[in-house]
């Protein structure tokens, strides 16, 4: 059983780490350089992001496996839009990133007004993923800035 929470501005750069490792395991190569370098430069070391992210004013939720953190999942400061899902590779498949995306979703229920809907932008790598949560594309596979990416909805019941 996995720990899962909102985690604490000193475990910002732990979080953002794990989210640098997974995305050059499996999401950078589906993209250019260029999009590679995007994603590090936009969030990875995007010091207004990650000042936000301390503040809590981008939530970021993660899962534990004792005190070692095995998945994350991030958002936008509106709470509408998830921007961060990385769950370390030794722990894929198990139903990690599910755990944390319904306890994210059982936080934001607590927002008044409560959102009616969460948006991402999935990799290619993410949205079967995605698909298998109930996230429905909004349109087709885009690219921007060398990053590929399917606008996704879901609705929240």
């Amino acid at each position: 059983m996995y720990i899962i929470r909102r985690i604490n501005s000193n475990e910002v750069e732990e979080a953002l780490a794990l989210a640098w490792e997974v995305f050059q395991q499996f999401e950078s190569p589906d993209y250019s350089p260029e999009g590679t370098e995007a994603f590090r430069r936009d969030i990875i070391e995007n010091e207004i992001f990650i000042s936000k992210c301390r503040q809590g004013i981008c939530p970021i939720y993660a899962a534990f496996d004792g005190d070692k953190m095995i998945g994350i999942m991030g958002m936008r400061s509106n709470r509408t839009h998830i921007n961060l899902v990385f769950t370390r590779k030794e722990y894929h498949r198990r139903g990690v990133a599910t755990a944390i995306f319904r306890y994210l979703l059982e936080d934001v229920s607590k927002d008044e007004p409560a959102p009616r809907e969460i948006t991402l932008n999935s990799s290619p790598y993410g949205k079967p993923f995605y698909l298998h949560l109930g996230f429905r594309p909004l349109s087709e596979e885009q690219e921007q800035h060398g990053i590929r990416f399917t606008p996704m909805k879901y609705m929240i019941p």
